[in-house]
This record gives structure tokens, sequence and C-alpha cells, in this order.
């Protein structure tokens, strides 16, 4: 069975979205897991979920990414502008700390990553966000 998870390094949460995964408007990144029958449990919307036991390992790979990337986190969440390849990089260094720290866990057995949403690529001053209008 796939179960997907989408995470929130903005908000430093993460949510269960599988099968189905929304679009978004801010940067997420979905992780798809592929897992046992026995690893998973049902809300009681009868949405899948990892057993607590998994959960918990998942968690703390989740902390590890988020302390790992906060400087980047915070670039986003201020809209900051940077070049290309800055954007680029930091995005790669992202991913490959998301896999870093899942694979950690031989029971979170990782098949899939994707970026998701709205991933800064480029910007001039013009396009810079401006949320207080």
């Amino acid at each position: 069975m796939k179960l997907t998870i989408s995470l929130d390094i903005l908000e430093e949460a993460f949510y269960y979205v599988s099968p189905m995964k929304p679009v978004s408007t801010v940067p997420l990144i979905y992780a798809t897991f592929l897992i046992e029958k026995s690893q998973v449990a049902y809300t009681i919307d009868n949405k899948p979920k990892f057993i607590r036991k998994i959960e918990r390992l998942f968690k703390a790979a989740f902390h590890e990414i988020i302390q790992e990337n906060q400087a980047y986190s915070e670039i986003l969440d201020q809209d900051q502008l940077l070049p290309l390849e800055e954007h680029l990089a930091q995005q790669s260094q992202l991913i490959e700390s998301v896999k870093a720290a899942i694979q950690k866990y031989p029971e979170l057995n990782l098949i899939r990553l994707e970026l998701a949403g709205s991933w800064p690529v480029f910007q001039t001053e013009a396009g810079h966000l401006d949320f207080t209008e």
C-alpha cells in the first residue's frame, strides 16, 4: 500500500494526503511511502495513516528536517530575493535532507518525493510578494 504525506516546512506541520494530493499555493513536499498493511491505522473518517509506532519515527525524521532547513524556511517565509542558482541549491539541499532523515529509519520505506505548490525559482524586486497589502 502507498501512503503520501505532505510536509509543510513553513508551518512545521505534516498532513496525510493519500490518495488525493491537494493543490497548494504554499511550498509543500509530498513524501510517498510503501507500507505494509500492519503499519496502517485509520482515522474516524476512514483515512489511512501510520500506526503510532511508525508515526513517532516519522515525527523524529520530520523534526530533523525542520531543524536542518530552518534558514531556508525563513527565506521562503519572508519571500526573500535569491538568485536562481541559490534557490535551486537550497531546494536540492532540502530534498537531500528529507531523503537522508527519512532513510535513517528502515521502517519508513520512502519511494517518492515531490515538490508541490509555490516554490520560487526566479524573482525580481517587482515580483516580491508584499503580504501587507
